[in-house]
């Protein structure tokens, strides 16, 4: 009898790890004001496709299967987008598309999960403090057969999708939610302001 994979341990991981561990339940610090020796980043400056290379120092998808310690069994994760975007109307997106395949526990089925993601919202920019707002999500899980996802997963694409929505917001979304922003040439670093230090660094596209 093949034993499928239960959604919250393999779909949700994927998205909630990336960032690492994060908690809506924490009250955020009020931001701390930059010295006057750190130069104030322009809004400008922000503006354009920035790729994030790393979270809390770690390659982003370094969390992803943190649930499972053995490296032989866990899916082969392939990675197509992980970016952001500002643009000079105060928007913001965040763009994350991989898939999953080689699911080691099901090795007589052939396929992958397709998970892509679309968060956007407004943003500012106050003393190189960058704040986020929320105002769109959206989550597509597609699977190679179509009923790939059936095989292996427990539950239905609509309880993944609606379950990956609701811990993105909690464990992703809410700790870089105002962060003090600094560039260094083609670098964007965030770092959040709350007592949970989580830090961002991405390059720009």
């Amino acid at each position: 009898m093949t034993q499928k994979f239960m959604v919250l341990s393999a779909l949700l991981i994927c998205l909630i790890t990336m960032f690492g561990c994060g908690s809506d339940e924490e009250e955020p610090e009020k931001p701390t004001t930059p010295t006057t020796t750190e130069p104030m980043v322009p809004p400008e400056e922000l503006i354009g496709s920035w790729e994030v290379v790393s979270i809390n120092g770690e390659h982003p998808l370094a969390f992803v299967n943190a649930d499972e310690p053995d490296e032989e069994e866990r899916p082969k994760l392939n990675t197509e987008n992980f970016y952001y975007v500002f643009s000079t109307d105060n928007s913001w997106t965040l763009n994350v598309k991989f898939d999953m395949a080689e699911f080691p526990e099901v090795p007589n089925i052939e396929g992958k999960v397709g998970i892509a993601g679309i968060w956007s919202g407004t943003y500012s920019v106050d003393d190189s403090v960058l704040s986020l707002v929320k105002v769109e999500s959206e989550v597509e899980i597609t699977s190679d057969p179509i009923d790939f996802f059936d095989a292996v997963f427990e539950g239905s694409k609509i309880e993944a999708k609606n379950e990956i929505l609701e811990e993105f917001m909690s464990h992703v979304f809410n700790p870089f939610t105002k962060t003090i922003l600094s560039i260094d040439g083609d670098t964007l670093t965030l770092e959040a302001t709350g007592s949970v230090k989580n830090k961002m660094v991405l390059e720009k596209q």
